[in-house]
């Protein structure tokens, strides 16, 4: 369980192909999100639409709430053109295809349970909207359902048996690199160590860093992402709770039926079992750059970093400026602090209308991060694959840029 600050996806959907008051840590493991600051799901919204007032911060929240009031509904109702499409062909084609009416009668069986889960998510939502403001606010598009879909694809990859890989691949680097880093800690100071994790998703990143005995605070600016997080961290009571089919709303690539209709159960961890962790753990709702503004401290007169270590997951590459990304991780810094990173430069805001964006390759961010003044101290590639679907025939590989950094003293 998770303590909050208040503050201002990594969800690249089906734009791009991967969903990716501040005090730092509470000494809490509630995984409360009192209404922010500074627009939470502000990037959730179209990036020319303006999110900044409190009228369209509880309008944006409105359309997410009715996003996922909706689900259920559009999700049967695709599966239902897909019948109308069946009864369509003529009795000799219809004869063919035996049991394709019965899969699709368990096909809207498995949505409704997906249905239930997500209606629960909602329905414990933190961030709930004015009450007049769905009046106003916008219907959900496609993007909106997209977005929905991508988070009940992160529920695997964060919190199931199934995405075990994935976190292998990328998330235990990053734990190792922090173990290597701070081998000299015992492990009954290390909850002293200050560690951010911004664009957290839905938190196993952080919880694992807190289940290593750190301390660990998880910001996160999609709405979507927050529901469902704040839902999984608070409201489980025991591992595969939660029965989950996230990758039934296509029948493209699949193998076999049993696979279309396998169940993820969620999550594989008890996530309350931290709460015996030296470590505290919080959450920050809101964006990065809003919500780290000004966290820096006096040293002996000087600005200096608060934090031990920042760590980028499949992050880096949601900025629209790349190098307000990195000089602010630099001054966040402290002095021997560490900045581990893992991820590829599918640079979010790319061709976007309306959206200022600054794209580098991989090696002219390292060179940068070199000019801001970092020092590399590991630097490889790492293959893997986000959110992706196991079973499928079709599995997108990412070569993401993995390193250790520490600004020069």
């Amino acid at each position: 369980m998770v303590g909050t600050t208040e503050g201002h996806d990594h969800s690249h959907g089906s734009d791009h192909g991967h969903s990716h008051s501040h005090d730092g840590p509470s000494h809490s493991h509630d995984h409360h999100h009192p209404s922010p600051r500074g627009a939470p799901g502000a990037m959730d919204a179209d990036d020319d639409e303006d999110v900044g007032s409190p009228a369209s911060e509880s309008a944006h929240q409105a359309t997410v709430v009715a996003t996922f009031d909706s689900y259920l509904r559009r999700a049967l109702s695709a599966n239902q053109r897909r019948r109308g499409d069946y009864y369509c062909l003529s009795e000799e084609h219809r004869a063919l295809l035996p049991g394709y009416n019965d899969l699709l009668k368990q096909v809207d069986e498995k949505l409704r349970v997906n249905g239930q889960l997500v209606e629960a998510m909602i329905d414990s939502n933190v961030f709930p909207p004015d009450p007049d403001a769905a009046l106003s606010a916008p219907a959900p598009k496609e993007s909106d359902h997209e977005k929905l879909r991508s988070t009940l694809r992160q529920c695997v990859r964060d919190w199931s048996e199934q995405g075990k890989q994935e976190r292998e691949e990328t998330y235990t680097p990053i734990l190792d690199a922090l173990s290597s880093y701070f081998r000299d800690i015992p492990i009954e100071k290390k909850s002293a160590l200050k560690v951010l994790v911004p664009g957290a998703g839905l938190g196993r990143l952080a919880w694992e860093i807190v289940n290593a005995g750190y301390s660990c605070q998880a910001n996160e600016f999609s709405l979507f992402m927050l529901v469902a997080s704040a839902f999984i961290l608070n409201h489980t009571s025991s591992k595969k709770e939660f029965e989950l089919y996230p990758f039934l709303h296509s029948f493209s690539n699949i193998r076999s039926r049993t696979d279309l209709l396998k169940p993820i159960l969620i999550p594989d961890v008890l996530p309350s079992d931290i709460a015996n962790s030296r470590g505290d753990f919080s959450f920050a709702a809101g964006t990065f750059e809003e919500v780290y503004k000004d966290d820096q401290a006096l040293v002996h007169d000087q600005p200096a970093g608060v934090w031990d270590s920042v760590v980028t997951c499949f992050f880096i590459d949601t900025a629209r400026n790349i190098v307000e990304y990195l000089t602010r991780i630099y001054t966040m810094l402290k002095p021997g602090g560490v900045w581990i990173n893992c991820g590829p430069t599918l640079w979010h805001f790319e061709n976007t209308d309306g959206a200022r964006s600054i794209e580098l390759t991989l090696e002219e961010v390292k060179e940068l991060a070199k000019r801001i003044g970092f020092t590399f101290q590991e630097d490889r590639e790492i293959k893997t694959s986000y959110t992706s679907n196991q079973l499928s025939l079709l599995r997108h590989q990412y070569t993401a840029g993995f390193w250790t950094n520490c600004p020069k003293s």
